[in-house]
C-alpha cells in the first residue's frame, strides 16, 4: 500500500473462472461462495502489503485461465482507482490479474505384430511406437497394454522405455518417462498365439497411454475406450492359419482269404481355408 494513511475495512474479492476447480488452502481468513473468494476487515498499515492466497486445481482446455482479483471495499478514499467497479481491463491499480497456460502435449501410438496370419503355437512380437507430436515435451509417460484371449506372454520379453512391468501379465506396462517433442520410443513384447476359443475380440491386441503430466489435445489417456478414435491407442491383430484336415481310409477286399494280399488306401484332404504344412500321418 502506498498510504499516505492506514487502509482499514478492506474487502478483495477474486472470482475464479471456469478452468479452475478444488479451490482451497485460503489464506487470511477468505471465504469461498461458490467460484468467489472474498477476504473482508483487512488492515493494511502505510507502506506496509499483505499477502493472500488460495490454491486451484487447473483444469483441461478449452477454458478461461485468466484470473482477476480486485480491492472491492476501503474506508479512506482511493486517490486512482474505484474500488469494485469490476472494469476487467486492470487500468486501475486496485485490480490486478493472472493467467496460467497448460502445457500441451499430442501423444500418438501406432502398433504391429510381425505376423498377422501365423499358425497357432507360432511366436509373433508386438511392436508399440509412442511419439510426441508436441508442442512441448511429455513427461511421465507410461504406456499400457492388456494382451487378451488368444495368446500366451512369453515372460521377459518386454522391451524398450526405462522401465517394465510384467507382473501383472497379461497387463503389460511400460514406464516411458520424458519423451521429447518431436520424438518417439519403441516397446515390444513377445506372445505365442493359442488356438481359438471362440471369446470375441480374443487376437485384437490394443496398446495405450495411460498417463502423462501434460495435457493431451485429442485424446484422453487410460480411458480404455477400445474403439481406437483417440490417437494414444492402436491395435494389433493375428488370423492364425486354419486348415480342415480329414483322413479315409479304404481296403481292396474286405473279405479276402488267409494269404491273400490286400492294398490300403489313405485319403487326405484339406478342406482350407488355408495351405496345410507339416503335415504328418501314422498307421
Amino acid at each position: 500500500m502506498i498510504g499516505p494513511d492506514d487502509a482499514t475495512g478492506v474487502a478483495v474479492e477474486d472470482a475464479v473462472p471456469a478452468g479452475y476447480s478444488g479451490i482451497g488452502s485460503i489464506s487470511a481468513g477468505g471465504t469461498l461462495a461458490g467460484p468467489t473468494i472474498t477476504w473482508t476487515a483487512l488492515a493494511i498499515p502505510a507502506g506496509g502489503s499483505i499477502d493472500l492466497a488460495f490454491e486451484a486445481v487447473v483444469e483441461a482446455p478449452p477454458a478461461v485461465y485468466v484470473n482477476v482479483a480486485e480491492v472491492t471495499a476501503s474506508d479512506q478514499h482511493d486517490p486512482d482507482s474505484t474500488p469494485d467497479n469490476d472494469d476487467g481491463d486492470q487500468s486501475e491499480d486496485d485490480e490486478d490479474n493472472a493467467v496460467v497456460v497448460p502445457q500441451v502435449a499430442d501423444l500418438s501410438i501406432s502398433k504391429a505384430v510381425s505376423d498377422a496370419g501365423p499358425n497357432v503355437g507360432d511366436t509373433v512380437t508386438f511392436t508399440i511406437t509412442v511419439t510426441n507430436d508436441g508442442p512441448v515435451n511429455a513427461t511421465g509417460v507410461e504406456v499400457v497394454d492388456q494382451l487378451p484371449a488368444g495368446y500366451v506372454y512369453q515372460p521377459a520379453s518386454m522391451a524398450g522405455g526405462i522401465g517394465q512391468d510384467e507382473s501383472a501379465a497379461p497387463t503389460l506396462t511400460w514406464t516411458v518417462g520424458t519423451l521429447a517433442t518431436g520424438s518417439s520410443v519403441v516397446l515390444t513384447f513377445a506372445a505365442v498365439v493359442a488356438a481359438p476359443s471362440g471369446v470375441p475380440g480374443e487376437y485384437l491386441n490394443v496398446a495405450e497411454v495411460s498417463a502423462s503430466d501434460q495435457f493431451d489435445p485429442d485424446s484422453t489417456p487410460g480411458n480404455d475406450d477400445g474403439d481406437q478414435s483417440e490417437d494414444d491407442e492402436d491395435d494389433a491383430s493375428v488370423a492364425p492359419e486354419a486348415a480342415d484336415l480329414s483322413l479315409t481310409k479304404v481296403v481292396s477286399d474286405a473279405t479276402p482269404n488267409v494269404g491273400d494280399t490286400v492294398l490300403f488306401t489313405i485319403t487326405v484332404a484339406n478342406d482350407g481355408p488355408d495351405d496345410a504344412t507339416g503335415v504328418a500321418v501314422e498307421d
